[in-house]
């Protein structure tokens, strides 16, 4: 499943009150952190093991009013939804760790 980029508040709302698990990646594409983990998030989306997660990436810079919603304050920034409640929250550019954090928000659902 690819990664779907959120272009507007709407489509953020309509991803996150999705049935079943949403991974939603914030990211400053400037930035290098950002620009580190993405190809890790991406392989993720596309990882048989992650099929119960929709994926979305909304770049902070292009939609502001997302981010400021959310609560994001820094980037890479992942929010974790089941069910369209908020479940857990990532922040950092370690795959290991958000791998870790992905487990656990799967095993726990």
């Amino acid at each position: 499943m690819p990664v779907t980029p959120i272009k507007s508040e709407s489509q953020y709302k309509d991803a996150i009150s999705d049935q079943g698990l949403t991974a939603i990646q914030f990211v400053a594409p400037w930035e290098e952190s950002c620009k580190a983990i993405t190809p890790k998030f991406k392989a993720y989306a596309e990882n048989p093991r992650w099929k119960d997660f929709k994926f979305y990436r909304v770049d902070i810079c292009d939609q502001q009013d997302v981010a400021m919603t959310s609560g994001v304050e820094m980037a890479p920034t992942f929010h974790f939804y089941k069910n369209g409640a908020k479940v857990k929250e990532f922040v950092g550019s370690s795959h290991p760790a958000l791998e870790r954090t992905m487990g656990a928000v799967l095993a726990a659902h």
